[in-house]
């Protein structure tokens, strides 16, 4: 309980200081005239950006440290109080002065067609987001065990904490891509653990939904802005990925500002100043993944349309773009910078994670994967099954945690049938273009949470339209939407179900561990057994809760080729302590279908110099039982 209590509170620190560090710029950028959703979603995200970018340039000047980054946190979380209070107090003097222009409604042209939603939908859709915040809650509370996070979320903020520095970690594969959300999982952990990071993500979540909201209201209006915001976070994959340090939400975060900002600017014609804002927060979302590029390529599409049909606004649209693009590379820009520097290449890093990036827990052949980026193929008819492959056989494009779920696929299609509503096209256009490259390039669903804003607003807006049926109509297809709402909600909670024991301290820690992650046994005998001055080349690629001195076995290998370059088994001894190596750790799977590679069992088994000294059993996610053997390498 006192774990989760500290993760609590070092959130709450979190986003004081990045209040505190964003409110300036948004208020030196003229957004303190805009509603206080607005400012306080843009205050909190542009922190978080300016915060990462700090911690990642203190640590490539060495100065990384718990001490420093508690002392800065402390000092930018009372600014920030100190700026809600200057907030608070500017709102009540608005007030009392009678300045009634924040209450004024903007032209909400779907209200105006289809009324306000009944307060039963509002209060329900809002029921049903805060009870899915609230499990997921109990999720990101419970001990990191999302495969992911332990290989490269957490691990990589972990060695960069122990060496004070941003270090070039040569044998592991994320360490030259963008760390952005990384960089808030090392602010967490330095503060608290693991679990403070898992709620930096859950954060990222709530935030998500209320910058959907952000983007919305001017196209569909304020109160059904708020349904949008709801729905979002009763997507399975946005919901799921609250509950484990990851960076598709906070990319989907970020790309989601860059678009309202881009819209304020581009369509409502309010300021150049929301270029700057739109430059930052695309600037966040290319530091987070290189996968941002794909959504400023389908921003662009409706930007070219925008040329065309506007002539008159051209200048402003070209150098709003120019404008976009140059801060989006400065604040973004570093990590290409630093991986240009270490690997002289930095085109391999971006098509690395547009081709072969990401990470798939489904064994099967036909899943998406590396060598199998598009299992629909390239084709028309594969384009036209997209939506039903994706919804109804989600475990062959990333799993079914990740999914979009069933309530896109049941309701969009009805937008053939409703009005048209202004702006809703060109958000759409985004989500399609989107849609596109997704499909060419690589058909994981977690590419897709980006645009769920997007079609939640067509969702919505189908609903309003629906209230044009007859009532039996309407009454019929709204319950069956509501039971896969209800559905929705249930899955999440029955998971939060399972975590709160360990959440609120019912449960020992390490028991949930030994339960639930299949590489924490082995962690702990290494643990155990091995020293300081140990270095351990691991087939298991989860290394977060290593607290020796290790390398993974598959980066090794991708890096070195070493099996090419042993003549006979028994001199593989002999070239990993070559290499700096003491011990390995062989990973092995009952009934092997090739997803665990036996190139290191079989030259180990081989080589009479390598010396067993103990193993363990776990059993794997997919109730396969994996055999763990620790190996001294002999001198």
């Amino acid at each position: 309980m006192i774990e989760s209590l500290l993760a609590i509170l070092t959130l709450l620190t979190i986003l004081l200081a990045a209040f505190g560090l964003g409110r300036p710029v948004v208020r030196a950028l003229r957004l303190g005239e805009v509603d206080a959703l607005t400012a306080g979603v843009w205050s909190v995200a542009v922190g978080l950006v300016v915060g990462g970018l700090g911690w990642a340039v203190l640590g490539l000047a060495g100065g990384l440290s718990k001490t420093a980054v508690g002392i800065v946190s402390l000092a930018a979380a009372f600014w920030g109080l100190g700026e809600i209070a200057l907030a608070h107090r500017a709102a009540l003097l608005r007030k009392f002065e009678g300045d009634e222009s924040e209450a004024l409604d903007e032209d909400e042209p779907a209200e105006s067609q289809g009324g306000g939603p009944p307060t039963w939908l509002i209060r329900g859709m809002l029921l049903l987001a805060g009870v899915v915040t609230a499990a997921s809650l109990f999720g990101a509370l419970a001990p990191p065990t999302d495969a992911d996070a332990l290989c490269r979320h957490l691990e990589l903020p972990k060695q960069y904490l122990a060496e004070g520095s941003l270090c070039w970690a040569p044998y592991h594969d994320g360490a030259g891509g963008p760390l952005l959300a990384e960089m808030w999982y090392l602010w967490a952990m330095a503060l608290a653990g693991p679990e403070a990071a898992q709620l930096v993500h859950w954060a990222c979540g709530v935030l998500l939904a209320l910058a959907a909201v952000v983007l919305t209201r001017p196209v569909i209006g304020d109160r059904w802005a708020w349904i949008v915001g709801a729905l979002v976070l009763l997507v399975p994959g946005v919901n799921h990925q609250m509950t484990a340090p990851l960076n598709d939400v906070a990319l989907a975060l970020l790309a989601t500002l860059a678009l309202a900002a881009w819209r304020r600017a581009v369509v409502d014609d309010e300021g150049r100043h929301w270029f700057v804002l739109a430059g930052l927060a695309a600037g966040g979302a290319l530091g987070t993944r290189a996968l941002a590029l794909v959504f400023a390529v389908a921003v662009g599409v409706t930007w070219a349309w925008a040329l065309i049909r506007q002539p008159t606004r051209r200048r402003v649209l070209l150098e709003g773009a120019a404008v976009v693009a140059v801060i989006a590379i400065g604040v973004g820009g570093l990590w290409y910078a630093r991986a240009a520097w270490h690997q002289s290449n930095p085109v391999h890093l971006v098509v690395g994670e547009l081709v072969h990036g990401g990470s798939i827990e489904s064994g099967s052949p036909e899943a998406v994967s590396a060598d199998n980026p598009t299992p629909m193929g390239r084709g028309l008819l594969g384009l036209l099954a997209a939506p039903w492959e994706v919804t109804m056989r989600p475990e062959r494009f990333g799993g079914r945690t990740n999914q979009v779920g069933a309530i896109f696929l049941a309701v969009l299609p009805g937008l053939f049938f409703a009005r048209r509503l202004r702006g809703l096209g060109s958000l759409l256009a985004v989500a399609g273009a989107y849609g596109l490259i997704w499909f060419l390039l690589r058909q994981d669903v977690r590419w897709l949470l980006p645009i769920v804003p997007l079609l939640s607003v067509g969702v919505v807006w189908v609903w309003i339209e629906t209230r044009r049926l007859p009532l039996a109509v309407r009454g019929t297809v709204g319950g069956m939407q509501a039971v896969v709402l209800v559905f929705l909600t249930a899955t999440v909670v029955v998971y939060g179900w399972r975590c709160l024991p360990v959440a609120v301290g019912l449960e020992d820690r390490q028991h949930y561990l030994a339960e639930h992650e299949p590489g924490y046994p082995s962690a702990v005998l290494a643990n155990v057994i091995l020293g300081p001055n140990d270095h351990l080349l691991t087939q298991e690629n989860r290394l977060f809760y290593f607290n020796v001195r290790t390398t993974q076995e598959l980066a090794f290998r991708h890096k070195t080729r070493y099996p090419e370059k042993i003549a006979r088994p028994i001199n593989l001894g002999r070239l990993l302590r070559e290499a700096g190596f003491t011990h390995i750790l062989v990973v092995e799977e009952e009934h092997n279908d090739g997803f665990v590679d036996r190139t290191l069992a079989q030259l180990a088994n081989a080589d009479p110099s390598i010396v067993f000294i103990t193993k363990c059993f776990a059993t794997n996610a997919d109730g396969r039982l994996r055999r763990y053997r620790l190996m001294k390498l002999g001198d």
